[in-house]
């Protein structure tokens, strides 16, 4: 796993696997979730982290994980 924090996008990017991304989906305001081809969360995108609050429902994003 790999945690990447971007400060001119505020961003976090949670890398949990190589895996090429086939789909990506905003599950939540600010969340962004990346497949691969069979259909297993690759990785997740926080968005605007200092700005707003947020909550991630890691067994729903991870459900085919």
């Amino acid at each position: 796993m790999k945690i990447k924090y971007d400060s001119e996008t505020d961003s976090i990017y949670v890398v949990l696997s190589d895996d090429k991304i086939i789909e990506s989906e905003e599950t939540s305001k600010d969340v962004i979730v990346d497949y691969n081809a069979k259909d297993e969360v690759v990785a997740i995108e926080i968005l605007n982290v200092k700005t707003n609050e947020h909550s991630i429902d890691l067994p729903f994003v991870l459900k085919s994980a």
